[in-house]
């Protein structure tokens, strides 16, 4: 279940497009999330924040800030990322998470299959990540250029 208009983000952080603030935020978040959940669901979460903003970060457009969200509302936590996108990486984007959500196993193998055979840029292994690996729920909603992908799981 991903966040309603209603609900309010714990934390918020904003970085540039481009901007090297993987690690530091990886490491800021998941720290924020073992202060207010069980261990388990932090493991789940950090897979999370980790693909989605690395994702954000190297194939978002250089416009425009790349948002990253905790949430933790009604016994359902998520983190979701925004960022600007060019129309050819929106529309890979949102085919790749439909694939997931239909069948996250298989997509798993096939990325898993295209990170280690080589040749083949731009896998997608770590969305299917987040659904495979972390069990989270991946929702993806577009807004002219701007992407929004969540990530979802019971707390």
């Amino acid at each position: 279940m991903a966040p309603t208009p209603g609900d309010r983000a714990l934390v918020t952080v904003v970085c540039d497009a481009g901007a090297d603030m993987l690690e530091a935020t990886h490491t800021f978040l998941t720290a924020y999330a073992a202060s207010r959940l069980r261990p388990h669901v932090v493991q789940r979460l950090s897979v999370a924040v980790y693909e989605l903003l690395a994702n954000a970060l190297n194939y978002g457009s250089v416009t425009g800030d790349v948002i990253v969200e905790f949430f933790h509302a009604r016994s359902v936590v998520s983190v979701r990322v925004s960022n600007d996108a060019i129309p050819a990486r929106i529309h890979m984007l949102t085919e790749h998470a439909a694939r997931v959500r239909e069948n996250a196993e298989n997509v798993f193998v096939e990325e898993m299959r295209r990170s280690v055979g080589g040749g083949i840029p731009h896998s997608m292994l770590g969305l299917v990540r987040i659904v495979h690996e972390a069990g989270l729920t991946l929702d993806v909603t577009v807004d002219g250029c701007r992407v929004l992908v969540s990530a979802s799981c019971s707390d």
